[in-house]
């Protein structure tokens, strides 16, 4: 099969599918030399005998895809959407609207929402998927028919797999959740890069670090992160974690000083010494109350443990019981956070939307101590008492 490769080829592909009730899109990238993914092709499937490679390394404008991924009316499907929905909106400049991810709807119809598009695939249309060209160097030209083929099945069934997976949410009466939670997929800020002053976040090893200290990794994370961008690198390229804690233990004042600490390649001194002393020093002149906090240690608390331990096995009795995935709902320490007394987190998942319609409130009252519960005798799961005596 031919490649789309200019302007008007892709065009008329959009207009196609833009007059399409739903359309399965995928992304293939190349992601190890650099700091942006490079897009190699983006495939696009109608139906499972209508399906089309678009050629992003040939292709210079690509602007038009931006139609599709923000028309409200043709629905995208995509497995596991956040990644290729990211680097859509970097090349378009649109802001995706009318999203369907088939890894997220699978939590709602009784599967595990980390499933691969082959696994569900398998499980649910007894489709087996190839898995010869994983390793496929997606920017190289030409591609051979077998990979082009292996491209085309990412999207080959995924109207097929929506329709199925839809069918059997309609049946559990889950579809205003399913449609709520893939509302999150229309929000710009879903997709901006997080600003490089928040990057120190991310800093492993810091967790013995003074205030002082983490000012010092706040600005190194932040030097990094743009000069990462700047010259298209891994950010690991540009300098590693353990370097930048290093750095801001040590303080180096000079270049000497700096050759010292540990992790720091001589090819990174020699370009950028003068840079992360100057960085360093920004770190030291920071106002000590407009240094990074610090949490102080948390006590072991066996009654919170305890208070935890109940609150886990209503939710894991609740998902099991209804048919929906666990990950789904809410992370342990989110959980933790919401049944904290000294959190009071109202941004907390489970105190909104659909999650406080399924868990949220119950849960409140259980830890209240209005409801119980007990073991269900027939399904031998946790099983909510109310109003418990």
């Amino acid at each position: 099969m031919p490649l789309i490769n200019t302007p008007n080829e892709l065009e008329t592909l959009v207009n196609r599918a833009l007059d399409a009730p739903c359309v399965g899109i995928d992304t293939e990238f190349v992601w190890e030399q650099t700091y942006y993914p490079r897009l190699g092709i983006i495939q696009m499937g109608l139906s499972e005998n209508d399906c089309h490679l678009i050629d992003a390394v040939t292709l210079s404008d690509l602007s038009p895809l931006g139609t599709l991924l923000s028309d409200p009316h043709t629905v995208k499907i995509l497995h596991d959407a956040q990644q290729d929905l990211w680097i859509l909106r970097r090349i378009t400049d649109a802001i995706p609207c009318n999203i369907f991810d088939t890894r997220c709807a699978a939590g709602f119809a009784g599967l595990s929402s980390n499933l691969s598009l082959g696994n569900l695939l398998r499980m649910r249309l007894n489709i087996q998927l190839p898995k010869t060209e994983t390793r496929t160097d997606w920017l190289r030209r030409p591609l051979s028919d077998k990979q082009l083929e292996y491209a085309l099945d990412d999207v080959r069934f995924l109207p097929a797999l929506r329709e199925h997976i839809l069918t059997d949410i309609q049946r559990r009466g889950r579809e205003n959740w399913l449609a709520e939670e893939l509302r999150q997929y229309d929000i710009a800020k879903l997709y901006d890069d997080r600003a490089p002053e928040e990057q120190y976040t991310r800093v492993k090893g810091t967790g013995r670090l003074s205030r002082r200290d983490m000012a010092i990794v706040r600005e190194l994370a932040a030097w990094r992160e743009k000069k990462a961008r700047q010259v298209d690198r891994p950010r690991n390229r540009v300098t590693s974690d353990d370097a930048i804690v290093q750095i801001a233990r040590r303080k180096p004042q000079s270049i000497q000083s700096l050759k010292r600490v540990r992790g720091i390649a001589r090819a990174t001194i020699n370009q950028h010494g003068n840079s992360l002393l100057n960085t360093v020093q920004r770190g030291l002149a920071i106002d000590e109350k407009n240094c990074p906090p610090i949490s102080p240690p948390v006590r072991p608390d066996p009654f919170e443990d305890a208070r935890l331990d109940l609150a886990m096995a209503f939710l894991r009795g609740q998902c099991l019981s209804e048919g929906i995935d666990i990950a789904m709902v809410a992370s342990r320490s989110e959980v933790k956070e919401f049944i904290s007394p000294q959190k009071n987190a109202t941004d907390n998942p489970l105190h909104t939307g659909w999650r406080r319609e399924f868990l949220g409130a119950d849960l409140t009252a259980l830890l209240n101590g209005k409801h119980a519960i007990g073991i269900n005798p027939d399904t031998r799961l946790p099983n909510l008492l109310r109003d418990k005596p």
